[in-house]
Parts: C-alpha cells; sequence; structure tokens
C-alpha cells in the first residue's frame, strides 16, 4: 500500500502538471458515486482529470514509478463495481477528454476521446448521415472508453454486434506510461497481433483508452416497431428465425410473463394484454419506407394467420416507438415495484432459455423459499437479464441468491456475464466460469502488462 506521505507526493506534483481543475479533493470526490443505483463514493484521496492522452501518460509515468495504483471512470453507469475506488487508490476520470476529433463519411468512421458520451457520438455521426449502433438505455452518460472497456452490446447487437465488431482503432496508455498507438482507420488490417482487442473487453485492468476509432454505418431512415404476446416458447423461437430473414432486423427482445406483468402495472405500458406468457419487441431498421414496411407487415401478418402470436401492436409514430421501447426499459418501474433487486446479466444458449429461466426459479424456490423473480433481455443474441426480490432485506441474501443463479448458469453451459463485465461483483465466481488455463493466460497478460496490477487492480481477480 502506498503511504500517506508519497500519495500526498503524488497528489501535489500531478496537482502542477494538470493545471486549475486537474486534481479536485473533499467534497468534490465524495459527492460522486462509483454506482448509478446506490451511492457508493470514492474512498480515494483524490480524482484526477487529464485533458489528454499526454495527460494520461504523465499521470501513469508518475504512479508507476511511485507504485500508486489507479481506478479510471468513465461515466460510471458500470452495475458490477468496476469503478468502486479505495482510500489509497487514485481516480482517473476521463471527463475531460469527450471530443469529437474527425468524423469521415467516406470511410465511415470517426475518431473519439474515451470520455465522449454514446448519445453525443450518435448525434455526431447523425449530422453527417452515420449512425453508431451501440445504443444503451445511459447512452447519455455512458461514454465510448466504459463501453470499450466491457465490450457493451446493448439492444441492437443482434444486427450490429458488440462494441468490438464496432471498434477499428485504439489510442492506449499503458501502466507504465506508454502510449499505445494503434488508431487504425483500415477495414481490412492484419499486420501482426490485432493488440486493439486485448483492450476491449479488458475492463479497464490492461491500460487506459484515450482515443477510439469507431466503425459507423448508414443512418437508418425507417423504423417499425411493434409488441407483440405469445403463449409458447417454441412460437417464440419460430418467431425469432422469420424474423431474421428480415435484413432490416435490429433487436429482437423478449419479456417473460413476470416482467411484463410488473412493467404494465403503468397503465402507460400496458401496450397488450399481460395474460400471455411471452411478450416479444421486434424492430427493423431500414432505408426504404415501402419496402421495409410491406416486410415487417408480411412478417407480423404471416405470424398471426399461423397461430403464433395471441396479439400484436404495431407503433404507428415515432411516440409509440417510444412508448414501447419504454415497456422493455423498465428498470424505475422494477424499483418502484420490487426494489430492492439482486440483478443478473447472463447469456445462455437461445434454445434453452426458457428451461433456464425455469431452472432458476426452481432453484429460487429451493434455496430461499419466497421470493420474486423476472426474466427479459436481448434473446436475439443470448442475453438474459433476470431480477430476484425477497423481500426488504434482498441485500442481506445478496451473495446466496447470486450462487444459486450463477450455479445455474454453469450447470447450462452459459456465461457469468452478457455485456457487464466482471468488475469486483462476480471476481468470486469467475473461476467456476472458465478453464483453470484459460484463467492462468488471462493472469499472464495482465501480469506482461501491468506486472505491478496499478490499473483498476481489484476488478476481475481477487488478490
Amino acid at each position: 500500500m502506498t503511504a500517506p506521505h508519497a500519495i500526498a507526493a503524488v497528489m501535489a506534483r500531478l496537482a502542477r502538471d494538470l493545471g486549475p481543475g486537474g486534481v479536485l479533493t473533499g467534497d468534490d470526490v465524495t459527492a460522486r458515486s462509483c454506482d448509478p443505483f446506490t451511492h457508493v463514493p470514492p474512498a480515494s484521496p483524490a480524482l484526477l482529470r487529464p485533458q489528454s492522452t499526454e495527460d494520461v501518460a504523465r499521470i501513469m509515468r508518475l504512479c508507476h514509478d511511485a507504485r500508486q495504483p489507479v481506478v479510471v471512470h468513465g461515466g460510471r453507469t458500470g452495475v458490477c463495481g468496476g469503478a468502486v475506488a479505495q482510500e489509497n487508490e487514485l481516480v482517473v476520470s476521463l471527463e475531460r477528454m469527450r471530443r469529437i476529433i474527425d468524423i469521415d463519411p467516406v470511410s465511415a468512421t470517426m475518431i473519439v476521446e474515451a470520455g465522449a458520451a454514446i448519445e453525443a457520438v450518435q448525434a455526431a455521426a447523425a449530422a453527417h448521415g452515420l449512425f453508431y449502433p451501440i445504443d444503451l438505455g445511459s447512452k447519455g452518460t455512458a461514454t465510448i472508453g466504459g463501453t470499450i472497456a466491457t465490450n457493451a452490446g446493448g439492444n441492437r447487437v443482434i444486427r450490429w454486434g458488440m462494441t468490438r465488431q464496432n471498434v477499428l482503432g485504439l489510442e492506449v496508455v499503458l501502466a507504465d506510461g506508454t502510449v499505445l498507438d494503434l488508431l487504425n482507420r483500415c477495414l481490412k488490417n492484419n499486420t501482426g497481433y490485432d493488440l486493439k482487442q486485448l483492450f476491449i473487453g479488458s475492463e479497464g485492468t490492461l491500460g487506459v483508452v484515450c482515443k477510439a476509432v469507431l466503425r459507423l454505418v448508414p443512418l437508418p431512415t425507417t423504423q417499425q416497431v411493434a409488441l407483440v404476446s405469445l403463449n409458447r416458447y417454441g412460437d417464440v423461437l419460430e418467431l425469432l428465425g422469420r424474423a431474421r430473414a428480415l435484413q432490416q432486423l435490429s433487436a429482437f427482445e423478449v419479456m417473460w410473463q413476470d416482467y411484463y406483468a410488473t412493467v404494465a402495472t403503468d397503465p402507460a405500458r400496458k401496450i397488450v394484454d399481460p395474460g400471455a406468457e411471452f411478450f416479444v419487441l421486434i424492430e427493423c431498421m431500414g432505408h426504404s419506407k415501402a419496402a421495409d414496411e410491406e416486410a415487417f407487415s408480411a412478417l407480423l401478418e404471416r405470424a398471426l394467420e399461423d397461430g403464433l402470436l395471441v396479439d400484436a401492436v404495431v407503433a404507428s409514430s415515432a411516440r409509440q416507438v417510444d412508448d414501447i421501447w419504454r415497456v422493455r426499459e423498465g428498470s424505475e418501474i422494477l424499483m418502484r415495484e420490487m426494489g430492492p433487486f439482486v440483478s443478473f446479466d447472463i447469456s445462455v444458449d437461445i434454445r434453452r432459455a426458457d428451461e433456464f429461466v425455469a431452472a432458476v426459479n426452481a432453484g429460487l424456490a429451493t434455496s430461499l423459499g419466497e421470493y420474486r423473480a423476472v426474466a427479459f433481455g436481448h434473446l436475439g443474441d443470448g442475453n438474459i437479464h433476470i431480477g430476484v426480490h425477497t423481500g426488504p432485506a434482498t441485500l442481506a441474501h445478496k451473495h446466496a441468491i447470486e450462487r444459486c443463479v450463477y450455479d445455474v448458469v454453469r450447470d447450462f453451459g452459459g456465461a457469468l456475464t452478457a455485456e457487464h463485465g466482471i468488475g469486483t461483483a462476480k471476481r468470486e465466481f469467475l473461476p467456476e466460469h472458465i478453464t483453470p488455463a484459460a484463467l492462468a493466460t488471462m493472469h499472464t497478460v495482465r501480469h506482461a502488462l501491468d506486472p505491478g496490477r496499478l490499473i483498476n487492480r481489484n476488478v476481475l481477480f481477487e488478490g
């Protein structure tokens, strides 16, 4: 642990190097939160605010020489404890590094700083008729750097893939202050190891992402959205197969009955009758209004004729599109109706998702007795979210709930985390969900790039 006087010396030096507003202390630090839902202030004595890659390199060189650990902050929208900072760690916030550096409509690429918010990036792209397709409920706050660190996915992975598929290049500062210029703009580039892939999804444990080259797509000009209900999981899979035949398909979100019934307690979100077993939000985004509407209507009409659907509501305006999406993004209703709850973000074989949810419920009933759970998610890419509530003392039972759910995930061969990352919250379970050889290789990579474990030292691995 760095001695208090050594931390003070680092802070004093950086206060000079970073200039006015570069180092925050006291209430300016504790007023912040490391968690988006609960106020968890950083225990750190200071928050560093670089304005450039050079500033980040200066910070890391000084901290490396002093063996001073740091925690990197983006938009702090992560829910796995990756932003939690201890009293012997300094926080490096990239909030002043949010420039849109360049947009090239010809190559459909954009260079941005890591502190830029997803929504700001999308707005800048849209001004050029382009679209950055990573879409999150927290896009107004979530940053490019944070989503790269966690390889975020969001609502439209079925069409455009995870963050990994939408990043062409990076600029990264390593733990010793070395700057890696990997700002490639070429779609095809097999010049040695693709080093950027090491940092995407590494949760900030291998280096600090400072800039990114993003891959853009033409801005969709049409959007069709429907909310449909079904009674059999086999019908959900059949509908998914048919929907995938549409090139315009951009989202296929499934809500189990328990989730929809909870959200539908808000009359504005009771779009269809909540009596069915499954509810699916289907979205298509394209560029030909007449052709896209015809294909979308044909999909739903055929599904109704074949008895797959119980009911269907198609949005006829931009407001109705928003209303239907608000059904799927009903986190505030869940907090009101069943808070506090323990949330899960896992992936599982799509064919067995309903069987998985049933097994989770059976396990919870056996382990906990009375409980309440909801299930929903991006079924088109196998990502399921589950929320579990056992009463006012839910958080006191958090570990028992996690143990129950993650045991089922392991038994089904699923992924411990689909898009939120491991952070500090799930690291205990990581060794149970990957092979010993894979875990050892991860340790080897981390030691090679940050042997002193100075960056996000408590993330991913215990000890």
